[in-house]
């Protein structure tokens, strides 16, 4: 059972409890993901259990990660239960994706005529204060510059003014249409068909990684198509990606309500290697964990230093968003509703979502690791929590802790400042 989303939505509505309610049986029609046991080659796998490679993990000659495809018209469910039992696979799941009822998140961003984000000018009618985030006060300190923010995304409008020489230079990839142009496609015409669609979500996200770190180089990658949907295998592969590429911070916009062995693994992969890993905690208004912005399928309290955070939303008083997900899983909060960024083409536009909030948090990682690069994953993350201020008075109908250790205060992690955070409850 999974999806695999774009998290942002239009207005700030609480979601349905149908748009909670997520169908079990939807994946990558006649698709399944394998890591072979040790000595065991694909071709075995696919003459005992008829099935055929469609995608070798990166294309990589000499990987034991697989995207199969079922050749014998058995369900991905009946072959899965074979081909775990066969002793040829360490793994063996699904493709995830699904399409419903995940409608409603899925609207274009609105005009923001000829606004445009500062310090003290990122959100509609600047709704939040510059000392909601202290953004003024942390680039007195760090502007980002030497560190790698990868975008996992949409894609992104690689020329747009306030982007390209963020871009420039810095590999990326399209991992939806495999080659290694990651520009978003056009916007639809018409109107109505554009609100269907999730294009500039990648220019969005990016633009705001760009305001809390001006200075910090920006990987695209394209893992999600024009309507907000990829699979696990290529958000995978786009994390190894950029890790191998040298990303000092990954940020994922988007995530899935089902466990993912593969994605698991390459996050956790990445941070090993030394990247901080930001996910958005998801627009159900749900207190149950979505991956892979929580650590494991039964882990349902954050860690303080994980090297993962997990993002929620809040609005300009501090109360969690009215679509916002939460719980002791999420990790931090940040602004995310009415967001002003970048937009194509060559624009800017308002959006809110966890998807918004999510890159605020990236960026922070960004400017922690550009004056304090010997901090691993588990450090920044550490700063990012202890610079935070507890949110739990504000949220007095929520369980204590349920937007993490609070709102981000990207000034006082730089600092070094301890604020008030809300301290880990122990798990229940």
């Amino acid at each position: 059972m999974a999806l695999l989303f774009a998290l942002c939505v239009l207005v700030s509505d609480a979601a349905t409890d149908e748009a909670i309610a997520l169908e079990t049986s939807r994946s990558v029609p006649k698709q399944i993901i394998v890591e072979l046991a040790p000595g065991v080659t694909v071709a075995e796998v696919n003459a005992s259990h008829d099935t055929r490679v469609q995608e070798r993990f990166l294309n990589r000659a000499d990987t034991n990660i697989f995207l199969l495809g079922i050749e014998d018209g058995s369900s991905v469910q009946d072959k899965l239960d074979e081909i775990t039992g066969g002793g040829l696979v360490t793994y063996a799941e699904r493709n995830y994706l699904s399409s419903a009822p995940e409608a409603d998140a899925r609207h274009h961003a609105f005009p923001a005529g000829s606004a445009t984000p500062t310090t003290q000018n990122y959100s509609r009618d600047s709704s939040y204060d510059d000392s909601a985030l202290n953004l003024s006060a942390a680039r007195e300190i760090s502007n980002g510059a030497g560190t790698t923010v990868a975008v996992l995304d949409t894609g992104a409008q690689l020329d747009h003014p306030k982007l390209r020489a963020r871009f420039s230079g810095v590999p990326g990839y399209d991992f939806v249409s495999d080659d290694a142009n990651p520009s978003e496609p056009p916007l639809a015409e018409p109107d109505e068909l554009r609100d269907q669609e999730v294009v500039g979500h990648g220019t969005h996200v990016a633009g705001i990684v760009r305001l809390v770190a001006p200075r910090a180089d920006l990987m695209p990658l394209r893992v999600l198509d024009r309507k907000g949907y990829g699979s696990t295998f290529h958000v995978a592969e786009a994390v190894t990606f950029a890790d191998v590429k040298g990303a000092d911070v990954i940020n994922l916009s988007l995530g899935m309500p089902s466990w993912s062995q593969l994605l698991g693994d390459k996050v956790e992969v990445a941070i090993g290697h030394g990247a901080v890993v930001v996910a958005a905690a998801g627009n159900y208004d749900s207190p149950r964990p979505q991956y892979p912005a929580s650590k494991g399928r039964f882990v349902w309290v954050a860690a303080e230093d994980d090297g993962l955070l997990a993002v929620t939303s809040v609005d300009p008083d501090g109360k969690k968003s009215g679509f916002a997900n939460y719980g002791k899983w999420v990790d931090i909060a940040a602004p995310g509703e009415r967001i002003l960024s970048t937009y194509p083409p060559s624009k800017h536009a308002y959006w809110s979502g966890t998807s918004m909030a999510t890159p605020f948090v990236a960026g922070e990682a960004a400017l922690i690791h550009a004056v304090a690069r010997s901090l691993p994953p588990a450090g920044v993350e550490l700063r990012i929590r202890a610079g935070a201020r507890c949110l739990d008075d504000k949220n007095p109908s929520l369980p204590p802790q349920s937007l993490g250790a609070g709102h981000a205060d990207i000034g006082a992690s730089l600092e070094g400042d301890e604020g008030q955070r809300c301290n880990l409850l122990p798990s229940t």
